[in-house]
This record gives structure tokens, C-alpha cells and sequence, in this order.
């Protein structure tokens, strides 16, 4: 029990709760004592002893960040003792220090220099004892000059508490002592993952970004919401000449607070890229060439308004990119049902969340998740199935770490391939590939019978449960480990585990939702999670990982509706779709069977394409325009925990593009229908009014951090349909002719398929090489060595792509990440109208 503790300082008697340390009693109350260890997203350590204040009482000085109040103390935070004392430090420092203050990085934020000019120290009378030891590091994101390292172990303990990767640590003693990898080797060979919080953890110069293009401290810094996944990171983006030049973490109040991943700290390159569109195209004479906006617009208002009269208004479709903001996938569905009369409007992210949204709706009610990522460090048991967090959403895996790294949490990994969260797990199951349905069959049947589970139910909730039971009455365990080759015992320790628990979570992803069973698969898990709920127990937080930045609001907009992309690319082929308008996608880099997808681009009558970048979808355009990055534009993002964030305009748009929702507007206008709306903002309030699950947002709140959105159907008894099961799961029978499931996957360097990502070159610069996974039992089998150089082959085509060797992956199974798949006819053209993460391929050697 925390009891209140009046004590002393500088002069002032003031209180404060048991355990409080000095320094956190005196930044409460307006004292400023100078730390250059201390962080407050850190654990204290005393490190650095500048924070020295005097105990008046007992005449002794304290590290003030490490000694928690007391009784009767009376505190000096700047006696003439402590500044001496706080020189001496400084100073010591200082003559270990290379004298390079005006062509360092760290510039004007250097926290050492910062604090000796507070303390008025100009030169330095000790001997300097410099000790350069160089940069070793040939990764293309972080150099280390260790010889401006001050030992305030920031850097590592950022590495194991908020990111929790043991990629560096203190190596030697004494003079020798400096943060170094296991091996001491570079950081690119040890587990870093070059997520830059040491960087931006670092009071001075000894790490920084490779290659900046600018040098030093910047006086503009706008906040701003990160583009790529779904997390919702907040970041400052630095700004010099108009030109993005940097990223920082560290917004008061964000999910990431003073985290980013690789992407999110590096990827910014993109904004600058040469390759930039930057005027307007128009095909003439089957040629695209570049046009001035207002023909670009009349040419495109035309072909759109011949398609609506020759065909009407539904043989036209729009297709919008995951990375739209609120307001342009809102302007975009008016657009299509107010001026082009169609039903066909959707989003590129339909392609994965469409099992989820069917599947949550008819469990839960509502798509989504009702907690915050950072709930799940709190969890006691978190069941991760079919996702990689640490590659697709860095930030949730911190979180999970975080929990495991306490002690605090019990993780459970389902997954036949090894991530890098298998090591942390209390538990890890390997099933087959295609038995997942079996085996949450299995985990559900045994969550009825666990006794811990029993213990909380009266008579009236058993009777609930005897339904749920009857609903799976066709499945049996007996066949459960043959059919899932994961041991009963283990599942049912997976069952305790989660069933003991008082806090738990299912976090689950795109290996769930993009099975060919995924919508059965979602409500299996989200029956598992919810039950809880009703028995007395606190409710299970459920966690979709939504892929990209704004998929959630693209879906609460209408995008994501009803079909699939791939449905729609089928209804081209078909004829029933004769116009296009595509807005921040690519589908021939992202929907699977490219000769298909390219076939049906070339036969619309009418194709707009609005990207940064020319795409190979762009390619075949009849209008292509020029769209803003997120750095030139404004509006708002949702998360997929529902935090409703700002991106904010830093830079001026790059040549002659605009932002989407100006293109959509003067389109409209066009076309006779003009909409009047001014500003982004117009557009958010007309949305507020017209999208009834965002009728209370608080603008206030969105314009000066976020406003969080959450589910307006919460779960009852009522309201939630059950998992209801038919025949028991049948096994997918072995393909001879195509004997190895390919599973593609994400990778931590690059989103997807890098339909942005590609374009930043220091993401690019460290995957070298296309490669496929394979275990080296099957390597063996098939008289293949590491690296060597094979085809992939399935019933649509094939890939020449480079091997490696790993028991990562269990055998009959291969691994390829998604950027790889680009350009590739090894994807076939799925006419179910589904996305798929898992195909049938073989293998063979190949000549180079």
C-alpha cells in the first residue's frame, strides 16, 4: 500500500507517494536536475551520477534517480558541493571525449554539451585521454564512434527493455569497457534489427544515422502518423529546404512512444526518390506521355463519362490503396455512388481482411479490437497464431516481449515455421500445414473440459457451454495429434495455461485469415476469446493484425464491402467491369497471377491510375496523375487498435503531384458533379456526419494526439452467434505432381509486397539476394546445396530464385518472402475470389 511522504527540497516542503524516487518528485514539482543516463521510459540505473543531490541531514549525495524519498529528508539539488561534484563528471568526461562538437551528427541535442555549457565549462584542464576506435559497421542504417560513447548504457538498456532483442551488452572492464555485439563483431551479424532507438536513446554523438543527407539540428519538426503498417506509430518528421530529412520517435502519448521499427525509422526515403511521379500522363498513340493537369482531368472525366453511357454507371469500378486517408476513402465512395452511379468501390486490403470481417461480424459484432497494443505486455497468456509481429507489426511484438521479458507473460506461438517469437514462448506448437482448423478444434474442446475454466461457471452458464459443445459435436481428439502432429499433452498445457490466466489475448494474422477455411478459423478464435467474457472472467482481448496503415479506416469508409480485388479483376475478364479507377494500389504487384491481372488491365476500356510512383498497373493506364506522398498531405489514419491520428503536411508535394483527395475532387468536377470541399478538413467534418460509427470523434482530441475509436457493438450473450461446426475439418491431400507448400510471408524490411517500401534504398540495400527457405532434409532429397540457384514451379509458372538452407521451416514446406513474388507468374490467378498464403509448387535445380 502506498502511503505519502513530506520531505524537504531546496527549501520546499512537499509530498509525494512511497517509492517515488528524488528525481521523479523533483520533475513533478518544476526542479530541473541534469541526467544523462536517466530515461523515463527506462529503468534507472545510476549510471552517469550527474543527478547527485545532497542529503543536508546526513551530509551524503545521492544519484537522485535512484534513491527513493524518505521521511524527513531535506534535499539540496544544487549546493555548491553537488556542482563540484556534477563538474568533476562532466569533465572527466569531457577529456575522454574527441573535440569534434561542430561536425557531429548529435549537433545541438548533444545532451553532454548541453549540460557542461549549463554548468559553464569551457576548457577542460584534465589531460585528454581520446580514444577513437573508428566505425566497423557496413549495415546501411547505423554507424557506432564508440570513441564519444559516455557509458550511460542507453543504448543497451533500450536494446533489452523496449525492443527486448539482446542484440548488444557491455563487453570488458575499466577503460576497455564499451557496449558491443556477442561477438564484437558489426551489428548487421548479431541480432540487431536496426529499429534506431539506440540511436535516438544516445545524449551524444557515438551513434547515428548512415548517410543522413543532412548534418545536424533541424528547427522544423512536424508530428505526424507513420504510413506503412497498422500499428499507428507517431513521429516527428524532421524538415530542412522542404525536404523530409528525418524521423523521430518520442511523442508524448504514442503507441510506440520511443520506439520505431526499421521501416518506420528509415523508409522515409521514398518521399524523395527520383523516381517520383511528377506530372500528369496521358496515353497517345499507345504511348504514355507527359500532359498538363487540366488536359490530364478532361481526359479523364471523358473516358470515365463515356464508359458510364455506353455501359452505365456499375461497369465502372474504383479500387483505393490501404494507405488513403480517412478522407479519401470517404470522398472516393461518394465519388463513386454520387458521380459515377456504382456500387464497385473497394480496397486492395479486401484481398486478407475479408474472412476477418465476416468471421468477426458474425461472432463479436464488430471488426477490430476493443484493447490497446500496449495492453498486451500486461497479459499473463497470449495465444499467437498465424502471425509474425515482429516483422508485421514491430510494436506488438515489443509489447508481447516486454510481457515475456517480466515474467508477467506466458506466450503460446502456433506456427508451422519458426519466428523469431518461437524463442521467447513458453510454449511452441508446430502444427502440419493445413490443420490449424483441426487443431482449434481441439484447443476450443479442451478449454470446455479444463477444470480451471470449470471452477468460474454457475449452473446457467453451463447450459451456454453445453450448446457450444453440442455445436463441435462431431469432433473428436482422438485423432488429434496424428492429424496436426502437435502432441495432445502439449495442447492441453496450452490449455491450462491460457484457461489459468486472468489477463489473455489471440493475436492472429494473415496465416489465419488467408486460409481457404480463414473465415471459420476467425470465428473458432474469436468463440474461444469471447466465451470468457460471459463467465465471470475478464474478456479476452482479441488482436487482428491489420497489415496496413489505414486498412481499419478503409474499411469503416465502405471500401471494403463485400468482394475481394481479385473478384473484381475477374469480372473485367468476364466484361462486367469496363472502366477503372485506381487509387495508391498495385495490383499487379499485390494481387496474385500477374499474366491475368495484366490481361485484364489492357482490356478495360478506361484506366486511371493515381500513384507516386509509375507502377506496372500505372503502366497501362490511359490517365496516369501524380499523387502526394503522406508527408504532403493532410488527414487522418485509423489504427488497427482504433486510434484515429493525424498525418500532417511537412513538405510542399514533390513536382506538379497532388494529394488523392484534390485529384478526386477536381475529377468530380469534371464530370458535372462538383463536391466544394475546400480542405481535408471539410471533407473530415462531412464525414463525421455521414459515417455513423465516427459521429464522436472528438477533433480537439485527434488534432492534439488521437481519439479512440472502439467497437460499437460490444459482446453479449445476445448478440454473438456461436462457432458453429459441420463435418469435421477434412485434410488437404498431398499434391505428387506439386509436392512442397510455399508459404509467403513478411518480411521486417519491407511492407508486403513493397509497393512503397522498394523505393527506399536503405531497405532495399540490405536484402541482397531473392531467396526461398528450405529444410536441409528436403535439400537433400533434392541433391540441392545452400545458395544454389533453383525453379520454382506451379500450375501457373515459375521463378529462377536462390536457396537457403534452414530447419526453420519443417520439411515439405518452403518459404518465400512477399517482395519476392513481383514480376512472377508463380502465383496463380485465384478465381474463388480469395488471397491465399499458402501454394503448391516443387522444386528443381536450375542452370545460371
Amino acid at each position: 500500500m502506498t502511503e505519502s511522504i513530506t520531505l524537504t527540497i531546496d527549501g520546499v516542503e512537499v509530498s509525494g507517494l512511497s517509492g517515488v524516487t528524488i528525481l521523479e518528485l523533483a520533475q513533478e514539482i518544476g526542479i530541473k536536475i541534469p541526467t544523462l543516463c536517466q530515461d523515463p521510459h527506462l529503468e534507472s540505473i545510476g549510471a552517469c551520477r550527474i543527478c547527485l543531490v545532497e542529503d543536508e541531514k546526513r551530509g551524503r549525495v545521492h544519484a537522485a534517480c535512484v534513491t527513493p524519498i524518505a521521511p524527513g529528508m531535506v534535499i539540496n539539488t544544487s549546493s555548491p558541493r553537488v556542482i563540484e561534484y556534477r563538474k568533476t563528471v562532466i569533465k572527466l568526461m569531457l577529456a575522454s571525449h574527441p573535440d569534434s562538437c561542430l561536425v557531429c551528427e548529435k549537433g545541438n541535442r548533444c545532451k553532454l554539451r548541453q549540460i557542461a555549457a549549463d554548468l559553464g565549462i569551457g576548457l577542460v584542464e584534465y589531460y585528454p585521454m581520446p580514444n577513437f576506435t573508428g566505425t566497423q559497421e557496413v549495415n546501411p542504417f547505423i554507424l557506432r564512434d564508440l570513441s564519444k560513447c559516455i557509458l550511460c548504457a542507453k543504448c543497451i538498456r533500450s536494446d533489452h527493455e523496449l525492443v527486448v532483442e539482446g542484440a548488444i551488452d557491455y563487453t570488458d572492464r575499466g577503460f576497455e569497457a564499451r557496449p558491443a555485439t556477442i561477438t564484437d563483431g558489426p551489428l548487421e551479424v548479431s541480432e540487431c534489427t536496426f529499429c534506431g532507438t539506440c540511436v535516438e536513446m544516445c545524449p551524444t554523438g557515438a551513434l547515428f544515422e548512415r548517410d543522413k543527407r543532412y548534418r545536424g539540428s533541424t528547427t522544423q519538426r512536424i508530428p505526424t502518423t507513420c504510413s506503412f503498417c497498422g500499428c499507428g506509430c507517431s513521429f516527428w518528421l524532421e524538415v530542412s529546404d522542404n525536404q523530409v530529412i528525418g524521423v523521430r520517435p518520442g511523442i508524448s502519448g504514442s503507441v510506440n512512444e520511443m520506439t520505431l521499427c526499421v521501416k518506420g525509422h528509415y523508409g522515409y526515403e521514398f518521399i524523395n526518390h527520383p523516381d517520383r511521379l511528377r506530372k500528369p500522363l496521358i496515353r497517345k498513340d499507345d504511348t504514355l506521355v507527359e500532359a498538363s493537369w487540366e488536359e490530364a482531368l478532361q481526359a479523364a472525366g471523358q473516358g470515365l463519362n463515356n464508359v458510364k453511357k455506353k455501359s452505365g454507371g456499375n461497369s465502372i469500378a474504383v479500387l483505393a490503396g490501404p494507405h488513403c486517408t480517412n478522407e479519401e476513402a470517404f470522398l472516393l465512395k461518394k465519388f463513386a455512388s454520387d458521380v459515377l452511379g456504382t456500387d464497385h468501390v473497394l480496397c486492395g486490403s479486401g484481398a486478407y481482411m475479408f474472412p476477418l470481417i465476416q468471421g468477426m461480424k458474425e461472432t463479436l459484432g464488430f471488426v477490430g479490437t476493443k484493447n490497446s497494443i500496449k495492453d498486451l505486455k500486461e497479459a499473463e497468456a497470449v495465444l499467437l497464431i498465424g502471425a509474425n509481429p515482429t516483422e508485421t507489426a514491430p510494436v506488438v511484438g515489443y509489447n508481447i516481449k516486454r510481457g515475456v521479458r517480466k515474467g508477467q507473460t506466458s506466450l503460446i506461438v502456433i506456427d508451422p515455421v519458426e519466428i523469431k517469437l518461437s524463442t521467447y514462448a513458453r510454449l511452441w506448437l508446430r502444427p502440419f500445414i493445413g490443420s490449424d482448423e483441426v487443431l482449434i478444434l481441439a484447443f476450443l474442446q479442451l478449454l470446455l473440459e479444463n477444470k480451471s475454466f470449470k471452477e468460474v461457471l454457475s449452473d446457467g452458464d453451463m447450459k451456454i457451454l453445453e450448446e457450444i459443445r453440442k455445436s463441435i459435436k462431431h469432433f473428436s481428439l482422438e485423432d488429434v495429434e496424428k492429424k496436426t502432429g502437435v502432441p495432445l499433452d502439449s495442447l492441453k498445457e496450452a490449455v491450462h495455461l491460457f484457461c489459468s490466466a486472468e489477463k489473455r489475448a489471440i493475436v492472429f494474422g494473415s496465416g489465419v485469415i488467408e486460409q481457404p477455411g480463414g473465415k471459420n478459423l476467425v470465428k473458432i478464435l474469436c468463440t474461444i476469446g469471447s466465451i470468457f467474457g460471459l463467465f465471470k472472467k475478464e474478456e479476452t482481448m482479441i488482436f487482428p493484425l491489420i497489415k496496413q496503415s489505414n486498412a481499419m479506416g478503409c474499411f469503416h469508409m465502405g471500401l471494403i464491402n463485400g468482394k475481394p480485388p481479385v473478384t473484381l479483376f475477374k469480372e473485367i475478364l468476364n466484361g462486367t467491369i469496363k472502366g477503372l479507377w485506381i487509387v495508391g494500389e498495385d495490383p499487379m504487384l499485390n494481387v496474385p497471377g500477374v499474366k491475368e491481372i495484366e490481361k485484364a488491365l489492357r482490356k478495360l476500356e478506361f484506366l486511371v491510375v493515381s500513384d507516386t510512383f509509375l507502377t506496372g498497373t500505372g503502366k497501362n493506364g490511359h490517365v496516369v496523375f501524380p499523387s502526394a506522398t503522406f508527408a504532403e498531405k493532410s488527414g487522418t489514419i485509423t489504427s488497427l487498435e482504433g486510434r484515429i491520428q493525424r498525418i500532417r503536411k511537412a513538405v510542399d508535394c514533390v513536382g506538379g503531384s497532388r494529394p488523392d483527395w484534390q485529384i478526386i475532387n477536381q475529377v468530380a468536377e469534371h464530370l458535372g458533379t462538383p463536391f466544394h470541399f475546400k480542405s481535408e478538413r471539410d471533407i473530415t467534418e462531412e464525414m463525421i456526419k455521414s459515417v455513423s460509427l465516427y459521429a464522436k470523434i472528438n477533433l480537439s482530441e485527434v488534432d492534439n494526439g488521437y481519439f479512440s475509436f472502439k467497437p460499437s457493438l460490444p459482446f453479449s450473450k445476445e448478440k454473438t452467434s456461436f462457432f458453429v461446426s459441420g463435418d469435421v475439418p477434412k485434410m488437404k491431400k498431398a499434391n505428387k505432381k506439386y509436392p512442397y507448400a510455399l508459404i509467403l510471408g513478411s518480411i521486417l524490411f519491407q511492407l508486403g509486397c513493397g509497393h512503397q517500401t522498394r523505393y527506399s534504398p536503405k531497405l532495399c540495400k540490405i536484402i541482397k539476394d531473392e531467396y526461398v527457405e528450405i529444410n536441409p532434409e528436403d535439400a537433400a532429397k533434392e541433391s540441392i546445396c545452400d545458395c544454389d540457384l533453383v525453379k520454382l514451379i506451379s500450375s501457373a509458372g515459375e521463378k529462377r530464385i536462390k536457396v537457403h538452407l534452414t530447419s526453420r521451416v519443417p520439411e515439405g514446406v518452403l518459404f518465400m518472402p512477399l517482395p519476392f513474388t513481383q514480376d512472377s507468374t508463380l502465383l496463380p490467378f485465384n478465381k474463388e475470389g480469395s488471397r491465399l498464403e499458402t501454394y503448391q509448387v516443387k522444386i528443381e535445380r536450375a542452370t545460371a
